[in-house]
């Protein structure tokens, strides 16, 4: 067992992190990209000036969308790194960074008490492996794993890497624990230990309630961040079942660990399973271009897909977008769902029957999937990310180690060093490659634009990035008309939504030029086949920009009928309502239906602001003053810490003018 004065393992991680922060250190040039503009560069809340209470408060607050639950923590510290330093996104990729490197220590610390662990379940066996010098090779090539830049340099996804932090935190004290009060019991007879242990609390109230505490508060704190870190005490339960098959080490059961995660997961599940039936699938929940059960077929394929990823990278497959992922629409369709699917339940079924043999095999196997249990299953979020894997990875770092040094063969000292600096170059060399690509938004484009050319996100950011180098009509328009052919090309892809027929719209509209039917006709068409997503609703709101500021002038009844094809997919989101009844307000004239849609808005999402604030505006615009008063009434009392200080006084000044 490793000793605490070895200096080995830490030298290893000490070079891993300098190592990591030289190879992310050209990245951090880079720029904002994707969900980076909603979160950070669109988000006033985010944008700490004075540094007073009330900023603070809304900062914390300021996450940009009414379906999730919380995340306070992640978007304080967006709001602490814009009030140090701006909206430079150096310090922002650098504050990422710095996060990482603190994690990467967090999981060398936990592998280590795993495997302190993990030995004191063999008492009476002679160790096979050094626990720190392996949990620091695991951490160094954890900390290098190119599937992991996006936790990283993707601004955003700090959300991810910090809520790891805490379940890295928490499991480290658990297993610790654990490995402490295993160490004891292999060290004596079962009934001095009995005696000794129930003395000390081991079987007893406070021993448990320790467990108890560490992984409740570490799970507390990590939800505030993002909502995966509710995973940690899946985690801890399947290191348990894999190491001690929740036993004692007389083999009797554990009545306390049974009796911890009897209330850590079968009492949150069941409530998890009771609010997701309201959500999931339902009014509430996200419009995509796949059902639940294509979801589960086609996140099998993923998931093996993920694998590959992570231990066997390609730089050409490794990029911010998958958008571009088919659906399994039936088991054969395509044949690969099956076969993946069948792979899962023969992994799963293997790892049950090699636990008592290679638990340390069995529980990365089961870490990984576990990993995937929110982002993998029945909730509709996009189909793939990279990010997922920040803990799921190290379930298949560990699954392999088991393989070559742990519990299968023993390579020798010299080839398993060997074997281990191949990889950490291997992974290092390509992520530090995938850094290059990230260090300017230009090159990123390009680069994914290159890599998916069948990914509808990957083509509209490069259309974007073009844009954003020369107009139309300015003397640098030939990356402009390039961001023209881009998006032309791009409109017809799979699932690609009215994003660009849109935006040819209005850069069409706002230069001058003929706008092309078709663009409207495909428009409509796309609205009518599928569920109307948000990226659809942000594009029509554009499309009423385009024709209040004037710039679009003909074709509003192309604009009415995309209206009309996208209410026809069940209850409409608020999103769109409120979008709809803007439409209806200020190019039809029509309050009636403009106040309707906007009160049904409110009515459908009311602790979200943006529509109440719409809402009060057509009010007051329209001189419905008296419930005007009553919805200034209502955004009162979900004014707290004096979050809305600031709009409420605005709306209450315009209420007076116009009295």
């Amino acid at each position: 067992m490793a000793k605490i004065d070895n200096k080995g393992p830490w030298l290893i991680i000490g070079m891993a992190l300098v190592i990591t922060t030289g190879i992310y250190w050209v990245g951090l040039r880079g720029g904002f990209v994707y969900d980076d503009f909603s979160f950070v560069v669109g988000n006033n809340a985010i944008k700490v000036a004075s540094g007073s209470l009330r900023e603070w408060f809304a900062s914390a607050m300021a996450f940009p969308s009414g379906m999730h639950q919380g995340r306070w923590l992640g978007m304080l510290s967006f709001g602490l790194n814009h009030y140090l330093s701006g909206m430079d996104p150096w310090w922002f990729k650098a504050s990422n960074l710095a996060i990482h490197l603190l994690n990467g220590l967090l999981v060398f610390l936990a592998l280590r008490a795993l495997f302190d662990f993990h030995q004191a379940t063999r008492s009476g066996t002679r160790p096979a492996y050094d626990s720190g010098m392996m949990a620091a090779a695991l951490a160094g090539l954890w900390l290098v794993l190119p599937i992991n830049l996006t936790a990283v340099l993707y601004i955003s996804q700090r959300l991810e890497s910090l809520s790891s932090t805490f379940v890295f935190l928490g499991l480290w004290f658990y297993l610790r624990a654990r490995a402490q009060g295993r160490s004891y019991c292999a060290a004596a007879s079962a009934t001095a230990f009995y005696l000794r242990a129930r003395a000390q609390g081991w079987l007893g109230p406070t021993r448990t309630a320790r467990l108890w505490l560490i992984l409740i508060a570490s799970t507390f704190l990590g939800v505030l961040t993002k909502e995966s870190a509710i995973l940690l005490p899946l985690y801890a339960a399947l290191a348990e079942f894999a190491l001690t098959g929740f036993r004692q080490h007389d083999g009797r059961w554990n009545r306390p660990i049974l009796s911890l995660y009897g209330s850590l997961l079968l009492v949150p599940l069941v409530i998890g399973l009771v609010w997701l039936s309201g959500w999931v699938d339902g009014t509430r929940s996200f419009g995509r271009a796949f059902d639940i059960p294509q979801r589960l077929m086609t996140e099998a394929r993923i998931l093996f897909q993920y694998m590959q990823w992570t231990l066997l990278p390609n730089l050409d497959a490794l990029t911010l977008y998958h958008d571009d992922i088919p659906v399994s629409t039936r088991m054969l369709a395509p044949p690969a769902t099956l076969l993946s699917l069948l792979g899962i339940v023969s992994l799963l079924g293997l790892t049950l029957y090699l636990r008592g043999r290679k638990p340390l095999l069995a529980l990365g196997v089961l870490w990984y999937f576990g990993g995937h249990v929110l982002t993998a299953t029945v909730i509709p979020l996009m189909l793939a990310f990279e990010h997922r894997n920040y803990f799921p990875s190290i379930g298949l770092l560990l699954a392999l180690a088991s393989l070559m040094a742990m519990e299968s063969w023993r390579m020798r000292a010299r080839t398993l060093a060997l074997t281990f600096m191949a990889l950490f170059s291997f992974y290092a060399f390509t992520t530090a490659m995938r850094t290059v690509e990230w260090s300017d938004p230009l090159r990123l484009a390009l680069s994914e634009a290159a890599k998916r050319p069948n990914s509808p996100s990957a083509q509209y950011a490069l259309a974007i990035a073009l844009l954003n180098l020369g107009s139309l009509n300015s003397s640098a328009h030939l990356s402009g008309k390039e961001a023209i052919s881009t998006l032309e090309k791009a409109r017809t892809l799979p699932n690609a939504g009215i994003m660009f027929e849109q935006l040819l719209i209005t850069i069409h509209a706002k230069s001058g030029l003929p706008i092309e039917p078709d663009w409207w006709v495909a428009i409509v068409h796309k609205l009518k086949s599928r569920p109307t997503s948000a990226s659809d609703v942000r594009a029509l709101q554009q499309l009423n920009a385009c024709f209040i500021e004037g710039s679009c002038r003909t074709e509003l009844n192309s604009l009415y009928q995309a209206y009309a094809a996208a209410f026809l997919h069940g209850k409409p989101r608020a999103e769109l309502l409120s979008t709809h009844a803007e439409f209806a307000w200020r190019l039809l004239g029509d309050l009636r239906t403009a106040e309707r849609d906007a009160r049904a808005a409110v009515s459908t999402s009311p602790k979200d602001i943006e529509l109440r604030r719409r809402f009060l505006i057509l009010l007051l615009q329209t001189d419905r003053l008296s419930q005007a008063r009553d919805e200034i009434l209502e955004l009162r009392k979900l004014n707290r810490f004096g979050l809305f200080d600031e709009l409420i006084d605005d709306m209450e000044t315009l209420l007076r003018r116009k009295q």
